[in-house]
């Protein structure tokens, strides 16, 4: 793995390399944040089936994310070959439709990735032409002070129009309290059997819930602004704030027995020759 350090923390970010062990056919390669360690206080992400040591790659651990649309997994036979942006080319084993990294685990070939290092950052870059799709990505993960930036930029170099459906999933440690994120906008839940929202506009887990099958919601907020601020609740630093330069495009919530996470998506289609930017920054 690679790392950024400073005199606090500690950044592993995945080697789209040599740590191809730890990825599938579901997370971006480059730029995977998989674990930040406080030096004084330890890890302070975990993941569905944290501490495991070699988690499944579909579930993961630290900070991840993906890049949900596909080229070509609509029209692809079983056996046939599906595009995953920022990882490469996965085959299609299985009949289920829509198409779903989840039923298909099996990656044929990764991506290449050329690997700049910097002084306080780590800049990954790659391309991949597929099925008449192409583009170039660049990933980089930057740590100042107690603050980590992951920034993602894509441009379409190909002429069909390049679907983009990208996600942070962050994966954060459980509370005593059950209590986890707050948005910087309004917002509320549906009627749902895992979560509520308390008297301090915290999200919690419902204790009565079977944690260990988890719970994905959809929540409904406001989109007014063109960033979105969330306060994570954390054991040891009493809170993480994560900030997006974009307002995002739809934000489920995801938790089990061991982990909790938000998953705020960046929705776009670019034309040829077209580019999109975004970031999102961890503050500890």
């Amino acid at each position: 793995m690679f790392t950024l350090k400073n005199d606090e923390l500690v950044v592993a970010v995945l080697d789209p390399q040599t740590d191809l062990d730890r990825c599938g056919s579901r997370y971006c390669v480059g730029g995977y944040i998989y674990q930040v360690t406080d030096k004084a206080k330890g890890d302070l992400f975990t993941g569905p089936q944290y501490p495991a040591p070699y988690p499944d790659v579909f579930d993961g651990q630290g900070a991840p994310d993906m890049f949900l649309a596909n080229l070509n997994g609509d029209t692809a036979p079983v056996g046939g070959e599906v595009g995953i942006i920022g990882v490469g080319r996965v085959r299609r084993t299985s009949p289920k439709t829509p198409f779903s990294v989840r039923d298909n685990p099996e990656v044929i070939e990764f991506l290449p990735w050329r690997v700049t290092p910097g002084p306080n950052s780590l800049l990954m870059e790659t391309k991949q032409t597929f099925a008449g799709w192409s583009y170039h990505l660049t990933r980089l993960v930057t740590l100042m002070g107690r603050t980590v930036y992951s920034r993602t930029e894509i441009r379409n170099v190909g002429q069909p129009v390049l679907p983009i459906r990208w996600f942070a999933h962050p994966f954060f440690p459980l509370t005593a309290d059950r209590a986890y994120c707050r948005l910087s906008v309004p917002f509320t839940l549906t009627d749902n059997p895992g979560y509520a929202i308390d008297a301090d506009n915290f999200i919690v887990q419902k204790p009565d819930f079977n944690w260990k099958a988890g719970h994905f919601q959809w929540l409904h907020y406001e989109k007014t602004g063109t960033t979105l601020t969330l306060v994570e609740r954390h054991p040891t630093l009493g809170e993480v704030t994560t900030v997006t330069d974009f307002m995002p495009d739809v934000l489920p919530i995801w938790s089990n027995d061991r982990t909790f996470s938000f998953e705020p998506y960046f929705v776009r289609e670019l034309a040829t020759a077209e580019s999109a930017a975004w970031s999102i920054e961890y503050q500890f």
